[in-house]
């Protein structure tokens, strides 16, 4: 009787953790995308933009998982929290990308920021009523063949999240957003290529 007892306690003990560690694997789940787009700024240019990140696995996507560059989620939390990532290319000034995202993203409460290589990302939140979380990574574009004259071609990745004006949000809800902005940014993977 007493084997048994703890065979099935061990046996219990070996479920729990093969099942913690499973759900644990499934925290995040990865996203990866990629598009031809016009760069803005720029007449008759195009470039292909190719995005990889990640993002909490309870975020509910509501696009199909294939490799778009825009991608829908939520509604996250109970703050009902609707998120769009969305990438972009962009002719405009030749600076530093730490000065570029800083001129995007000046105003709210700064919640997330940071350089890797020649990035550079930053994660903002509304004043006030804290209605809207934004992220942006910026990036020089690599491999642009023909430059535009006194312009950089820049690649962005950008999150915004947007509370639903019609529930009561305190603090927590915009804040763990900016948390998540801020780890997708600082791990995201940013690349494209001029096609012509």
């Amino acid at each position: 009787m007493r084997k048994s007892l703890i065979f099935t306690f061990l046996a219990a003990v070996l479920l729990f953790t093969v099942a913690g560690t499973a759900h644990a694997q499934k925290r995040y789940v990865g996203y990866s995308g990629y598009s031809e787009k016009p760069v803005a700024g720029a007449e008759a240019m195009s470039y292909v933009l190719r995005a990889r990140y990640v993002l909490p696995a309870n975020w509910r996507t509501s696009k199909p998982a294939s490799a778009v560059l825009t991608r829908r989620f939520g509604p996250v939390g109970s703050c009902r929290i609707r998120v769009t990532v969305t990438g972009r290319a962009i002719a405009d000034a030749d600076e530093t990308a730490a000065a570029r995202v800083a001129r995007l993203l000046p105003a709210g409460i700064l919640a997330d920021e940071g350089t890797r290589g020649n990035a550079a990302w930053r994660v903002v939140r509304e004043r006030g009523g804290a209605r809207t979380v934004i992220g942006l990574l910026v990036k020089p574009a690599p491999t642009v063949r023909t430059p535009p004259p006194g312009k950089r071609v820049w690649i962005e990745l950008r999150a915004v999240g947007l509370i639903d004006q019609k529930v009561e949000c305190h603090s927590g809800g915009p804040r763990t957003t900016a948390d998540a902005f801020g780890d997708m940014l600082a791990g995201a993977r940013l690349g494209g290529f001029q096609p012509r």
